[in-house]
């Protein structure tokens, strides 16, 4: 049961790790015949850094939800494993187990998923950039 656990850590670990472009790296595709790069490169540099303030804060809230949605899921887990393994002799096993199950289910719940984490803020950025008169030719948010 304990290598089943270890394994699924992993793997949802692994899920996490795809590579995004940094934010601060993060530029939409406009035609160039459109603008001057002084201009364009001054709005985006604007743009950018709203797009990174709403990031981070993005980023707090999710890692405080998270945070909640762990213990909550913690706390369950160990009651349900309290409950499940009364009477087996082995209840502290259930409790363990109860209580990790609870952990992943709480880290995997919540409404600030890696997409709005990650790109969200490049649609700000593409949508302040429309703003400015530029049009975007790439994906809203996906340059």
């Amino acid at each position: 049961m304990r290598y089943l656990l270890v394994v699924s850590l992993a793997a949802l670990s692994l899920t996490a790790c795809a590579p995004v472009q940094p934010l601060s790296e993060y530029k939409p595709v406009i035609d160039p015949a459109q603008t001057s790069s002084r201009k364009f490169d001054r709005d985006l540099g604007e743009c950018r850094k709203i797009a990174i303030d709403l990031q981070a804060e993005y980023k707090d809230r999710a890692a405080k939800e998270a945070g909640r949605n762990i213990l909550v899921g913690v706390l369950a887990g160990v009651a349900v494993g309290a409950i499940a393994g009364n009477n087996t002799g082995y209840q502290n096993d259930y409790i363990l187990t109860g209580a990790a199950a609870g952990a992943l289910g709480g880290a995997g719940s919540g409404d600030y998923g890696r997409d709005l984490v990650e790109y969200g803020p490049r649609r700000v950025v593409d949508r302040c950039m429309a703003n400015r008169g530029y049009q975007i030719l790439n994906d809203v948010g996906r340059g």
